[in-house]
């Protein structure tokens, strides 16, 4: 084998190999394999959440529960069926969360700091379409408060 074609294999293989890798950075930044979820950027008033988004029935009741940690600023968006009063509880989860509810694209209510033991319901504080689950203290970290703007990219 000449010389010219050992050097175009090599660089063939790099080429092809930081494609892949770029591919799967890519793929991974827009879906979730392991849950098979799309994920969007949320942008709760003026920080980036990743999150994983469903609409289902049985997706939106699994939620996060079984899982053991969320990323931070990470979070799961659940795309609610019907414009009401939504309601929420932590049977099955093993981390702390916060909670926020979302209607017109703004926050309508948090919920801080629940803890994976809670056995209360919350219900959301009026007609939410959309609800936010994100890692503990959110709201507090980033000043989260009623009114303000939410946005799906």
């Amino acid at each position: 084998m000449t010389r010219k074609r050992k050097v175009i294999i090599i660089g063939s293989t790099v080429g092809i190999v930081i494609l892949l890798i770029i591919l799967n950075f890519i793929s991974v930044e827009f879906y979730s394999f392991r849950y098979q979820n799309p994920i969007r950027r949320v942008y709760v008033k003026d920080t980036i959440v990743r999150a994983e988004i469903v609409s289902s029935e049985a997706k939106i009741e699994q939620g996060l529960a079984g899982r053991k940690s969320l990323d931070q600023n990470s979070g799961m968006l659940f795309m609610m069926p019907a414009d009401t009063i939504q309601h929420f509880w932590m049977q099955g989860m093993q981390f702390p969360i916060d909670i926020i509810w979302i209607e017109k694209s703004r926050v309508i209510g948090c919920e801080h700091s629940i803890s994976p033991n809670d056995k209360n319901i919350y219900a959301s504080p009026g007609f939410s379409s959309m609800v936010l689950e994100v890692d503990k203290d959110f709201c507090d970290k980033n000043n989260i408060s009623v009114n303000d703007l939410v946005k799906i990219q």
